[in-house]
């Protein structure tokens, strides 16, 4: 039926895109329009037919035309599958309303996916929800800062198969490997391998500084937060939600109250932005902003921070 339909509008395909480039433009986002306002159901008519229209005459559109036109496909993608798949396919200014949608099916998604559109998968790994199937073809397909971004997402559905190939891929990435292990879904055999033993000493002084240096040589900063954390007695929960705010002022106020240096403050800032891929170019001025915190803001980070818990298997801090 595809390509009976094809053919019988094949005519109307050829005019529309024998119109200048305005004129293709103003006719897309006249079309669009009108399916959005309407939304058709996916299984009629004149969906099929809208869907195979507007798909053609938008891989010709000008670019303008398409960065309107996503937010408002991005409302009925479902319902036009073959027009969603070009534009979440185009750059990521057209392809990330599209991506973003919650109605995007699993079908589109699988074809967007390959090893040259790392952007469009890492908007994929952020939905709220990623199927098992997404996830292991983004893995698959995915580089490490890719599989970083879907690891990271606890609405990311995960099998033991698809944990084993994120080892088994990216596993000498010490920022997924650190992640991996943080996950409350990761298979005990795995989480072992990258997560330290509790102990009842808390590491003070040089020994300090030197595991936090080795932690931040190799990237791991979820561990490195998590022994900040329990050096000042503080739940490693918290800690982690400061990593998620990207918050680097609470962790200078908390560096201060365990007695870390700026250098070592500022070997860690330099680690959490690599991992998570933000820009390094103003690192440097990390440990004047943190020699230059007041006791006030220091005060007011700790006075939010709960007290540590105790959880099963953890020894009790000294």
């Amino acid at each position: 039926m595809t390509t009976q339909l094809d053919d019988a509008l094949k005519p109307i395909n050829e005019m529309i895109g024998a119109l200048a480039p305005k004129l293709r433009g103003a006719l897309v986002e006249e079309l669009v329009d009108e399916i959005s306002r309407e939304r058709p159901d996916a299984a009629s008519r004149k969906a099929i037919v809208l869907d195979n229209i507007v798909a053609e005459a938008l891989r010709e559109a000008p670019m303008p035309t398409r960065v309107r036109a996503s937010p408002k496909l991005a409302r009925c993608s479902s319902a036009l599958p073959e027009a969603a798949t070009t534009l979440a396919c185009d750059v990521i200014a057209v392809a990330e309303a599209i991506l973003s949608a919650p109605d995007l099916t699993d079908d589109v998604m699988l074809k967007v996916c390959a090893a040259d559109r790392q952007e469009h998968m890492q908007i994929i790994a952020k939905r709220q929800k990623v199927s098992a199937v997404i996830a292991e073809t983004i893995v698959e397909l995915g580089e490490a800062s890719t599989v970083l971004v879907l690891v990271r997402n606890v609405g990311v559905q995960l099998s033991a198969e698809g944990f084993a190939n994120i080892v088994a891929r990216h596993g000498g990435d010490a920022a997924v490997r650190s992640t991996l292990a943080q996950r409350p879904d990761c298979p005990p055999d795995i989480a072992s391998k990258f997560t330290a033993p509790a102990t009842s000493q808390v590491p003070t002084g040089d020994e300090l500084l030197a595991l936090l240096h080795e932690l931040a040589e190799e990237r791991q900063i979820v561990p490195a937060m998590d022994l900040l954390m329990r050096c000042i007695g503080r739940d490693r929960d918290a800690g982690r939600k400061i990593l998620e705010r990207d918050d680097e002022k609470a962790l200078g106020a908390i560096c201060h109250i365990a007695g870390v240096d700026a250098e070592t403050y500022e070997h860690l800032v330099h680690a959490w932005r690599v991992s998570a891929g933000k820009p390094l170019t103003d690192v440097h001025k990390a440990p004047v902003r943190f020699r230059l915190m007041r006791p006030a803001e220091i005060d007011r980070v700790l006075a939010r921070l709960p007290l540590a818990r105790m959880r099963t298997g953890e020894a009790v801090p000294a």
